[in-house]
């Protein structure tokens, strides 16, 4: 996901928004300072992640956030991941199943567009 997430950084920055992005090399132990400086610096976060949804590690990631930086916020803590459904056999389909730079640039908009 990281390579999408520069694709979209670059696409936004074209239009002037700047992203700063926090490549997770490892899981565990979690980053969890680098993660949290980010929030704070930023007041918002995108949880980019392939995984479906439920129980995954970009709603772990997002409930870390809300339970450590809450009043830093300046939007709702967004996730970006593949739907809730299985992962589809096809190739074409699979494309369209996980997220791309167009839905980055999307979900990065929809945060900005909270004021607080």
């Amino acid at each position: 996901m990281v390579g999408i997430a520069e694709r979209a950084a670059d696409e936004l920055a074209a239009i002037g928004i700047e992203c700063e992005i926090v490549d997770l090399r490892s899981t565990s132990p979690l980053d969890e300072d680098t993660i949290l400086e980010s929030a704070e610096r930023t007041g918002r976060v995108l949880v980019l992640d392939e995984a479906t949804p439920r129980c995954s590690l970009a709603r772990d990631i997002a409930s870390f956030v809300l339970e450590s930086c809450f009043g830093a916020l300046k939007a709702p803590v967004k996730t970006l991941t593949a739907p809730h459904t299985p992962v589809p056999f096809s190739d074409a389909l699979e494309d369209r199943y996980l997220p791309d730079a167009a839905r980055v640039v999307a979900a990065v908009r929809e945060l900005l567009s909270f004021t607080r």
